[in-house]
Formats: C-alpha cells, structure tokens, sequence
C-alpha cells in the first residue's frame, strides 16, 4: 500500500490542472474498491494520504504543486468518513 501511496502523491504532484488531480484521486478509490478493498481499509489509505500530502506540501518545489497538493488535501478531506 505504501508504493501506491507513493504512485498517487507523485500522480498529483504533476498533475496538469485541477481536474487531473481529481481524476488521479477518483482512479485511486476506484481501484481500491475494484480490488475489493474493505472500506475501513480505503479510509485508512484515505487518512494516510491526507497526511502524506500535508508532508509534500512543506517539501513542495513549485507553486503548481502546491497548488495540486493544497486541492488533494481538500478532496481527501471531503471523502474521510469519521
């Protein structure tokens, strides 16, 4: 899990524009559940993400990746169930 993990945050990170971001975000639930990842599971990866984002954020090298990192935070955010 810790490689796709890396996979998505380097996905978003070089993300085009906001809706790529999007996409990257919606392929990675989509894939989790296509596997037939428990749900608590994919809230796990979805809380590991968001702390992983907060992370990149501080070693962000361009704005265009904060930018990308700052919108996944917001997105992971609205998906995690508590």
């Amino acid at each position: 899990m810790v490689h796709f993990r890396q996979s998505v945050l380097s996905r978003i990170k070089s993300a085009s524009n906001e809706e790529e971001v999007t996409g990257v975000i919606k392929q990675s639930i989509q894939r989790l559940e296509g596997r037939n990842v428990h749900g608590h599971i994919i809230q796990r990866f979805i809380l590991a993400m968001g702390k992983a984002l907060s992370q990149a954020k501080i070693e962000a090298v361009s704005e265009k990746e904060e930018h990308n990192v700052d919108l996944a935070i917001g997105l992971f955010r609205k998906l995690h169930r508590p």
